[in-house]
């Protein structure tokens, strides 16, 4: 998208660019040309990776040199640069210093993309080039997992006018320098783990997609501004402590939301929202830590007003007290993947609300999220469920599981449970187990198992799992 390769006039009713993209993909991946990795939520963002069959990925690199259209540098694999001073996309893979390398780099203006992995001499380079406005023309820099000099961005990256992706993320970079935000055409930004950030940002017009860590917050101490972001589709990493929310919920593009809700003020405000603009919003991710009044009425009905959004995927609840989830109904939890639980304390069995939810694929159950000592999950339940986490259920003494529930139970993970006894019957029986882990469990728990010796009175319930693997600590 950054490079114009994606045409506007495919964009059918709604869509976006991003949308059309994807749709290539998807046909790409159709016909066998490109291997994707999807993610476990079928999200906006649902492809984490694509990559090319070999003889596909061969033919692509000859004929791109060929043509002057990209080369990829590896040292490793023995890569020549015959071609550096004609190509218009570069990808280095290397580790060293290779000065007559960066010369002529150097001495190709027309460059229009960057891809540096783990480039010794990215300093130098970015100094002695990027500094001081050579290449006019490019459009897609990628700096990742690279630790810069003094944990700070080298100056002039604000001379690329036409850039349109630039990528930090795990670079190391600490602050951001105000003059990032003078980038008129940028459109993605990643800035994962960069922790200051410019509260500039609100002046990037054209940006789509923005990426922060969640422990970014903004230099002079203000929540982070987003006004005037009349473009942006997707913003993850939303901080509900640092970051001004009245503004994002404003913009009338945002469609992929993934943040942090820490203010008992923010929750209600951002569920209004949602739910009066299910259209609009297609991935809701949210974290919500630390909101003391989820126990009371007024907390019971907002959560059930959170779980009738349409878009949400994903939520997790940490460290506030629950009294209990809503009941299931055929218009709550209607898209829900994922779960999770930190130290809820909720008192009654949540095991029958959870497993009638259709679209659950991840659970996870964390530090006490319940008390209660048993825990039952009926037949048919969870139809969907992929992974379990029973992590710190300190009370937990039985949990039964009744033939025909999680029949696509994938990866399962057991502990620090220190009351239960042992694990379900009906376990034997799921065939598309593929591991298990048991972690600082009782010893009566692991010698159950027996796993070293097979000779446990609960190992032929488990032997079929391809991948056990089991810490226990005296």
């Amino acid at each position: 998208m950054a490079e114009g390769m994606i045409c506007s006039e495919d964009k059918g009713r709604g869509e976006s660019l991003r949308d059309v993209a994807e749709r290539y993909l998807f046909e790409l991946a159709n016909r066998c040309v490109v291997e994707v990795e999807t993610d476990k939520l079928p999200l906006y963002n649902r492809f984490k990776s694509c990559r090319l069959h070999d003889m596909i990925r061969d033919l692509c690199l000859s004929k791109g040199k060929k043509e002057g259209y990209l080369e990829v540098i590896d040292k490793k694999m023995g890569g020549e640069e015959s071609s550096i001073c004609k190509t218009n996309r570069l990808a280095i893979h290397m580790e060293g210093v290779d000065n007559d390398l960066s010369y002529r780099i150097g001495e190709n203006k027309n460059i229009r993309s960057f891809l540096f992995v783990k480039t010794d001499w990215l300093d130098t380079f970015l100094y002695n080039y990027i500094t001081f406005g050579i290449f006019k023309y490019l459009k897609v820099l990628v700096l990742e997992g690279y630790t810069f000099e003094n944990l700070k961005l080298p100056k002039g990256i604000e001379k690329l006018k036409l850039l349109k992706l630039l990528s930090l993320e795990n670079s190391g970079v600490e602050e951001l320098p105000p003059s990032i935000c003078k980038l008129p055409c940028l459109q993605t930004f990643n800035v994962k783990n960069t922790i200051r950030l410019p509260n500039y940002i609100y002046k990037m017009r054209h940006l789509r997609h923005l990426f922060l860590g969640f422990l970014h917050e903004s230099v002079g101490g203000e929540k982070l501004k987003f006004e005037g972001l009349n473009e942006l589709e997707m913003i993850t990493g939303f901080n509900s402590l640092v970051d001004d929310i009245t503004h994002l919920l404003k913009l009338p593009k945002l469609r992929v939301l993934e943040g942090r809700i820490f203010y008992e003020e923010s929750l209600p405000m951002i569920v209004d929202h949602i739910l009066n603009h299910q259209e609009q919003f297609r991935d809701v991710q949210l974290n919500i830590d630390m909101v003391v009044n989820m126990d009371s009425e007024d907390g019971s009905t907002l959560l059930k007003r959170l779980v009738m959004c349409h878009s949400l995927y994903y939520l997790s609840i940490a460290y506030c007290r629950v009294s209990k989830l809503p009941t299931y109904e055929v218009q709550l939890y209607q898209n829900m993947i994922e779960l999770q639980l930190v130290d809820t304390r909720i008192e009654e069995d949540q095991m029958k609300i959870l497993e009638k939810l259709p679209m659950l694929r991840v659970l996870g159950l964390w530090s006490n999220p319940y008390v209660g000592r048993e825990m039952v999950c009926r037949a048919t339940g969870f139809p969907q469920l992929r992974e379990l986490v029973l992590h710190g259920l300190l009370n937990l003494m039985g949990w039964r599981v009744e033939k025909g529930a999680m029949l696509n139970l994938s990866s399962l993970l057991i502990a620090e449970c220190s009351k239960l006894k042992m694990i379900p019957d009906e376990l034997e029986f799921i065939n598309t187990f593929q591991e298990l882990r048991i972690i600082s469990m009782p010893e009566e728990f692991v010698k159950r198992v027996g796993v070293v010796d097979g000779e446990g009175e609960d190992y032929h319930k488990i032997k079929h799992i391809p991948f056990i693997d089991i810490y226990y600590y005296d």
